[in-house]
Formats: C-alpha cells, structure tokens, sequence
C-alpha cells in the first residue's frame, strides 16, 4: 500500500511545501485544465494543496487520497473556503472509480509510490473515458543515485518556524537499490517549542520508484497512452529532459494499451 500520511506527517506536510514557495506544478495543472475541460481526478490529492485551488478556479475535480488524516483537513479547508468538494478515501493501487473521468491528474510524483507504477497507470487508465488525458510529474533523485547524500546517515532536510513560534523539521535517512531502482527513505518529523522543548514526534518510510526515460515511455504506452507534450522541471520552455529533475509530460489515452 502507498504511504498514508498521519500524524505529524499529515499536519505539516503543506508547512513544508509551503516554505518552498507557491506550489510550482498548480500553473502547469491550470493550463493542461483549461485546454482539457471536463470530469478530472487527482490522484493523492492530501489536504487540497492542489486541488482547492483548482476547484476555486472553477475546475471540476474530484480527489482521491489514501490518508483520513489528509482528507479531514481537506474537507476543513474547503468548508472554511466555501467550496463543495469529493473527496475518495482509498489507495490507487486497488481504487475502483465510481465514474469514468475524462482526465487524469497525477501530479507530486505520486504514481512512483505505488507498489507497482506500471500496473497502477492501467488500472486508472481504465477509470477514463475515449481520448481521455493524464498529467504526470515524475522524479529523479539525482543527489541519492550520485552520492552527493550519503546512504544510511541522517541529515537535516527542512526547518521551519509556525506562527505559535514553534520549530518543525525534518530529519531524513535513505539508501538505493539501483538494481530495481528503488528508494528508500525515513522521515524523522519534530516539532520543538520555542524553548527547544520536543512536543512532538513522529517517524515513517516511504519506497520511491525512479525510471528511466525509455522506460516512463514504455510504461505510457502499455497503458495506452500517447505522449503529447514533455517539459523539465515545471518549466513549459525547458524541453531538454536529460538533466531534468523532474518531468511533466502530458499524454492522451488513445488505445486500450497491451500489457
């Protein structure tokens, strides 16, 4: 099963997106939206982090998120923003969908949390409707395969300060299996009063697939698929995608697709 977000996790998990600044793939979602309009659904959707605001802009998308956690908040968030919201508890490797949906948005590299992405892609292939569409954004940690972080030791990865004056981090541990392509990283979430008195604390796992572009490739065309657009790094400009961290690519479900 997926990682299900609890606890600490779940509470600060859009503190730390948020540290980062305004969510870089929600400008890319909008425009793939805008071209393609019709039933969506967002795979991992969490606290609503993407998708309320898609919803607030009119977007008609529906989430699915394995967390009770996330959805709660997600469900707070939206009747604190006025705004009528579905919402799907239950994983996508075994989800059944109650309607077909003409697009399918799997932003956050969440596709490569599932125990088997390439069998996940059919079987939500199979949740949309003839020339339906997907936005996928996909994940290469460059710094793990490459040695720049070192295998097996902790370090500090984010620290931010809440409003209560509060410190919340993130400590994170991991190691690769370049053979399968796996990897396997440990969170060490703590929240310190402003005293640096440990109030809370909280640990999970997560195992992260990674592809190769022949193989992402593949992966899209079994499930039938055909790419229409790929970018680096949420950037539409940026079409070079050896170096990339991250790749978007916009495909269309054209065919039943062959295993």
């Amino acid at each position: 099963m997926p990682q299900s977000y609890t606890s600490l996790e779940a509470s600060l998990h859009d503190v730390f997106w948020a540290a980062e600044g305004p969510p870089a793939e929600l400008p890319l979602l909008r425009t793939f939206l805008q071209h393609e309009p019709g039933p969506s659904l967002e795979i991992g959707s969490g606290s609503g982090r993407l998708l309320l605001p898609l919803l607030q802009e009119g977007f008609t998308v529906d989430g699915l998120e394995p967390s009770a956690e996330m959805i709660e908040l997600c469900r707070q968030a939206a009747s604190q923003a006025n705004l009528p919201v579905t919402l799907h508890q239950g994983d996508m490797d075994n989800w059944i969908a109650p309607q077909l949906y003409h697009s399918l948005l799997i932003p956050a590299f969440t596709l490569q949390l599932s125990i088997s992405p390439a069998d996940t892609l059919q079987r939500l292939a199979a949740m949309l409707t003839p020339n339906a569409v997907l936005y996928l954004s996909t994940f290469t940690p460059r710094a793990e395969i490459s040695q720049a972080l070192p295998e097996n030791e902790w370090y500090h990865d984010q620290e931010v300060k809440l409003a209560n004056g509060s410190i919340a981090t993130i400590n994170t541990r991991h190691r690769i299996d370049r053979e399968k392509q796996i990897l396997y990283r440990e969170h060490r979430y703590m929240l310190h009063s402003s005293r640096d008195e440990l109030l809370s604390k909280h640990e999970s796992a997560q195992s992260l697939y990674w592809f190769h572009r022949d193989q992402l490739k593949a992966m899209l065309r079994s499930a039938g698929f055909v790419i229409e657009k790929q970018f680096a790094d949420f950037k539409p400009s940026r079409h070079a995608l050896k170096n990339a961290l991250v790749v978007t690519t916009w495909a269309r479900r054209t065919a039943v697709g062959s295993a």
